[in-house]
């Protein structure tokens, strides 16, 4: 069986956990059989200044190069099913036309809400936005910037997504990353018929460690969005600091918000490490945090955590809420500086920490391994490639 998997990996810089999850896929595909051809174009081309500003605007909406790769793998691979991942922004949901015109059922893993919102995150100014639901054109977006912070930049994204609406609607099986995922695409008018809820998988580390971690963690991009500024005040607030460190890995632009700390608060920022030092803190921890104020559709680093017999703090908000049981497996914050600094004074006892770690490593042996995942993966795509063979 023969699957296109298409895919815009982002910015080396910075650290993804849609694209090390698509990695997994791809090499999770092979093992169970597949012959996969990967379409992948690369962020880090723009910072190169390797396409022309004038290309790069126009290929949200239509990317010649893209299509034409497209229509090659379609002649010479001849693929059974396309599994369409990220496409922005130098791909462009042409390619799903593209493929689906040669009778290539098309999948699509849905890991943001990139399909009806420029910014994809559904967040502006600090508090969840859905202005461009149900809008013909996405002005309130452009309007507001909502795209790297740029009127100017964000046309071409409103403009593809208003384009695009039937090509998006004409994908065969929509692969949401969460439960909260499912539900904001029926609200956007998708079709709850072709939504399949099929979360992230993390390779199974062997045995939990037993043994006691040591403090809390945050790993992620350095921003207002991603809670890194409640998470701060929180942690001040708590008090927990007395007796536990907080070590933060990450860059982004709230780096001068660590330097500027008190070093009474015992916070170590760790800077941006590779993925393998990142799970090997992880694992030395004892709590993992992930205080994300946007409404983010999964959390792969609650699951990480889980894996390795650690439990995590998570906001209430958006798909990553649903990775934890509350005084179970972790424990969920009110999304502000008050929330997050009780979360903290609840999560600091270290037989709870313990307790609910052991928790989390059963929690995630029951819903995140490679075998539960890839096995939804495979018979979606069987099913597609059966029905695509009866065309």
């Amino acid at each position: 069986m023969r699957v296109l998997v298409v895919h815009n990996f982002y910015r080396s810089e910075n650290a993804s956990g849609e694209s090390l999850s698509v990695l997994d896929e791809i090499d999770g595909l092979r093992d169970l059989g597949w012959d996969v051809e990967v379409l992948s174009s690369d962020s880090d081309v723009i910072g190169r200044g390797d396409v022309a500003i004038g290309d790069l605007a126009l290929r949200p909406i239509y990317s010649r190069s893209s299509v034409a790769r497209a229509r090659d793998a379609a002649r010479r691979f001849r693929p059974h099913v396309a599994l369409v991942e990220n496409l922005f922004p130098l791909h462009s949901p042409w390619v799903i036309r593209t493929l689906r015109s040669r009778g290539v059922p098309v999948a699509a893993g849905v890991r943001s809400y990139r399909m009806f919102c420029a910014a994809s995150n559904l967040f502006r100014d600090g508090s969840s936005c859905r202005d461009c639901i149900g809008s013909v054109a996405n002005l309130a977006a452009i309007r507001h910037g909502c795209y790297q912070n740029s009127p100017l930049r964000t046309v071409p994204m409103s403009t593809s997504l208003a384009l695009h609406r039937s090509t998006f609607r004409s994908i065969d099986t929509l692969l949401a990353v969460s439960g909260f995922v499912r539900d904001e695409l029926i609200g956007a008018g998708f079709d709850a018929d072709k939504i399949v809820v099929r979360p992230n998988f993390v390779d199974d580390p062997g045995e939990a460690d037993h043994t006691p971690g040591d403090g809390f963690l945050f790993a992620g991009r350095l921003t207002q969005d991603k809670g890194v500024g409640a998470m701060l005040e929180g942690w001040k607030r708590s008090g927990v600091w007395r007796e536990h460190r907080l070590r933060v890995a990450g860059s982004g632009p709230m780096e001068t918000a660590l330097a500027d700390l008190d070093p009474v608060h015992r916070v170590e920022p760790l800077g941006l490490l590779p993925h393998d030092e990142m799970m090997a803190v992880a694992r030395s921890a004892a709590v993992t945090v992930v205080p994300s104020l946007w409404p983010e559709p999964f959390g792969r680093g609650v699951v990480e955590a889980a894996a390795h017999g650690r439990a995590s703090i998570v906001c209430r908000s958006g798909g990553v809420a649903s990775l934890v049981i509350d005084g179970e497996t972790g424990w969920i914050a009110q999304p502000d500086a008050d929330g997050i600094a009780a979360a903290f004074r609840r999560a600091a006892d270290r037989s709870e920490q313990e307790r609910c770690g052991s928790a989390a490593r059963r929690h995630y042996e029951r819903h995140y391994t490679r075998e539960s995942s890839l096995t939804v993966l495979d018979e979606q795509l069987r099913r597609l490639a059966h029905r695509g063979d009866m065309r």
